[in-house]
């Protein structure tokens, strides 16, 4: 009896000390730019839904002949670690000196990394997990360090004060990647500016207006553009003027522009330079007249109840309202002005998109969201977070001049927070202070390959030839790799791109605490095993939603149950008995093997393009319905007529089946291949069977016909109750020719003892 989870562990344990999987460089070599995951949680099922996939490829391209550098790493810095800590280890910044915060996070990180690399271990990943690479280290934060100061050198990085994106919750600075719109029910609110209505969500920004704006279409206020309006409660007066971009239709169709309730707002106020009123300050707002310190919330109940004791507050409507919100803590966005580092990339959108074109997006049509991202830039990419655990700038200020001073490449990495400095800035001083942000996280999860290609000197193999990743993350991490390679390289980072679904519920729903339909990979893996969940995570095409069904992972488990049979059958009749497949004469042999070559083939080519449902589909057809439904069944009987030639040509099928299912189904192929030949390494090292012309016979699908004739045959016994074993006497009409030619196989497999065969266009068959 088969014990999966006993048979799983042994191969783990297996691979991981035999290094099976390590980086050994070859003629040929394929690179996989691996997504880091982040340390701030466990593995879930997106997880194990879409690792899989580069895990299909590392070992059929193994098997293919190539050196694999399939390299492991974690994403270890930054916010959701700090996040991560604080929660685990009950510390925030505010009672924790920087140091001591630094070292319990990067102690924390490193615990987590144990346990995640566990989880990433029992899916059977062919990564060298004995060497793997993590963004916070010293090794990472040098390079990342080193290649900022070559951006800020080539004048590609910048520090500038401007409006910037910023969350209230998070306290930093966050960049337009890393933001999403959410819908959220608010109010309108109407207000009186000297006889002229205008609706704002953001009424506790009124004492930020710089301008009123409606549409120069606008019947309505045509005759008043241009003229001035005084803003209620703070009595300044403000211009009205016109934008195609007001919507007429909502509310009243005149709007306040405020410096800065929006991105719209940010637009039209660069577009007409109107003026500005800052009243976010430190996140809360701060006018010094009415608003003095207070939330957004509470700023927000006090406007309106000024306005309302001063009859300017005409009404207020419950609306539902796209809000940009931080894809992290799902905080509302506000624009502020402050100073951050920058890079470039406003500037290079063509270019960016030209790169985008020579990368092959799987599949194609993933492409646009990459294509309407760069197109719809906005911002250049802010990449300075007001937080704690994340690379360090290696860049100090001058506090008398106020002259940026860069470590120098020989002293990294560096963190000036931490360390002092002897150099001086250019005017000579040496009054020096360190920059006291880090790097967001994306800036180092971007430079991935460069990383994992570092981490084995290996420089000259870039760009790499595969990411795997999400669709969620093309404008963040695809995005940011790609300006990045195109900055540093002029180059593509990887020839190919594959973007994998979501996943769901078996209804479809998305997985949540809240909504209690949580489901664990490792409950999975214990129940069905590592293969059944990998099985299902085989079953859709590139970029395509995926649902946990129980009926995928029932027939993954059904998928190692039956190969094991299969293949134990094989051993069996096969023993003892010394194959040849110099000479196939056999007619059931020469048809399974001319099957085998062509789905082979189909195989081989979907494999090659990625599409690892379609190959599946193509061998689990083979294997089920033809190899074990028929010809394990007609070779019981066969094999006494033909002993060497169908020995030889069973194993030949079940050694290539394994090695087929090998990529997708790890586990069991392991344990079956070693059965066949067992002073193999592994079967991920054995070659891919390769298509041969020589198994192709003519005619020999017509064998087809006798097949169509046990099947009936055996369906008759089925709606009889018979056993399979029973004897039957039957008259078969058909082609008398063909059934003539194979009747003995006809008689004995289906243990037919009275045979009486007429010819007919069609077949039919009565028991006699």
């Amino acid at each position: 009896m088969l014990d999966i989870n006993e048979m799983e562990n042994k191969w783990k344990d297996y691979w991981f000390n035999n290094d099976v999987f390590k980086f050994r460089p070859g003629n040929k070599i394929f690179i996989i730019d691996t997504p880091p995951p982040t340390v701030s949680g466990k593995m879930h099922m997106g997880h194990a839904y879409s690792y899989p996939h580069q895990d299909f490829m590392a070992r059929y391209m193994r098997m293919k002949g190539f050196s694999v550098y399939y390299p492991w790493g974690f994403d270890d810095n930054g916010l959701p670690t700090e996040r991560y800590v604080e929660k685990e280890r009950h510390v925030t910044i505010r009672n924790t000196p920087l140091d001591e915060y630094i070292k319990i996070c990067r102690e924390a990180s490193r615990d987590a990394e144990k346990i995640l690399l566990k989880n990433w271990y029992d899916l059977g990943l062919s990564c060298d997990f004995k060497n793997y690479i993590e963004t916070s280290s010293d090794f990472s934060t040098r390079i990342s360090q080193e290649l900022f100061i070559d951006l800020v050198l080539n004048n590609r990085a910048y520090r500038a004060e401007a409006p910037v994106i910023r969350c209230p919750t998070c306290n930093t600075a966050i960049s337009q990647i890393d933001m999403k719109d959410t819908e959220i029910d608010t109010d309108l609110v109407y207000i009186n500016f000297s006889g002229i209505e205008i609706a704002t969500t953001r009424p506790e920004l009124l004492g930020a207006c710089v301008a009123l704006v409606v549409n120069p279409n606008d019947p309505r206020y045509k005759k008043i553009i241009n003229s001035e309006v005084v803003v209620p409660l703070y009595n300044y007066t403000v211009r009205i003027i016109s934008d195609d971009s007001i919507d007429m239709n909502f509310g009243t169709g005149a709007e306040m522009l405020c410096t800065f309730g929006d991105q719209h707002d940010l637009e039209l106020w660069r577009k007409y330079n109107p003026g500005t009123r800052i009243i976010i300050k430190n996140d809360l707002i701060d006018d010094g007249i009415i608003i003095k310190g207070l939330s957004v919330k509470e700023a927000r109940k006090e406007i309106i109840k000024k306005l309302k004791e001063n009859n300017y507050l005409i009404k207020t409507e419950r609306i539902k309202h796209s809000v940009n919100t931080h894809e992290r803590c799902g905080t509302p966005v506000e624009i502020i002005i402050s100073k951050q580092w920058y890079i470039k990339d406003l500037d290079i959108k063509d270019e960016l998109l030209e790169l985008g074109n020579r990368i092959e997006w799987i599949p194609d049509y993933m492409k646009t969201r990459y294509q309407n991202w760069v197109s719809g830039l906005k911002w250049d990419w802010c990449i300075s977070r007001q937080r704690y655990y994340g690379i360090p700038f290696p860049v100090w200020y001058c506090k008398d001049c106020g002259g940026i001073v860069l470590a120098d490449k020989s002293e990294l990495p560096v963190d000036p927070r931490l360390s002092g400095t002897n150099k001086r800035c250019s005017c000579g001083s040496g009054n020096l202070e360190p920059e006291t942000d880090v790097m967001d996280t994306w800036a180092t999860s971007s430079i991935s390959v460069t990383l994992y290609l570092m981490h084995i000197n290996s420089m000259n193999l870039y760009p790499a030839d595969v990411r795997f990743q999400g669709h969620d993350i093309i404008t963040s991490w695809a995005f940011t790799t790609i300006l990045r390679s195109y900055l540093h390289y002029r180059d593509v980072p990887w020839k190919k791109i594959f973007i994998s679904g979501n996943v769901y519920d078996p209804y479809g729903e998305k997985m949540s605490k809240s909504k209690g339909n949580i489901i664990e990979p490792s409950t999975i893996i214990e129940k069905y095993g590592a293969d059944a969940l990998r099985f299902w995570a085989s079953t859709t095409m590139p970029g395509e939603n995926i649902k946990i069904r129980e009926q995928d992972l029932v027939r993954g488990r059904k998928t190692v149950i039956k190969l094991y049979n299969s293949a134990r059958l094989v051993l069996m009749l096969s023993d003892n008995i010394k194959g040849s497949m110099d000479n196939i004469i056999s007619q059931v042999n020469r048809w399974i093997l001319t099957k085998f070559e062509k789905t082979l083939k189909n195989v081989t080519e979907l494999m090659d393009g990625y599409y690892f449902s379609r190959a599946r589909s193509e061998l689990d057809n083979f294997f089920w319905n033809i190899f074990c439904d028929n010809y394990l069944e007609i070779i019981k009987s066969e094999i006494k007529r033909y002993p060497e030639e169908t020995a030889a040509v069973s194993r030949f099928l079940m050694e290539n089946i394994i090695k087929m299912y090998s990529p997708i189904m790890p586990f069991i192929t392991e344990e079956l291949y070693h059965e066949f030949n067992k002073d193999s390494l592994s079967v991920s090292l054995e070659k891919y069977p390769e298509y041969n012309e020589d198994y192709i016979f003519d005619g020999a699908e017509d064998f087809d016909y006798i097949i169509d004739i046990i099947n009936k045959i055996r369906a008759i016994k089925s709606n009889m109750k018979m056993s399979m074993a029973a004897p039957i006497s039957i008259s078969l009409k058909g082609n008398e020719k063909i059934i003539n030619d194979s009747a003995e196989i006809i008689k004995s497999v289906m243990h037919v003892e009275n045979l009486k065969i007429s010819n007919s266009d069609n077949i039919e068959i009565e028991v006699q």
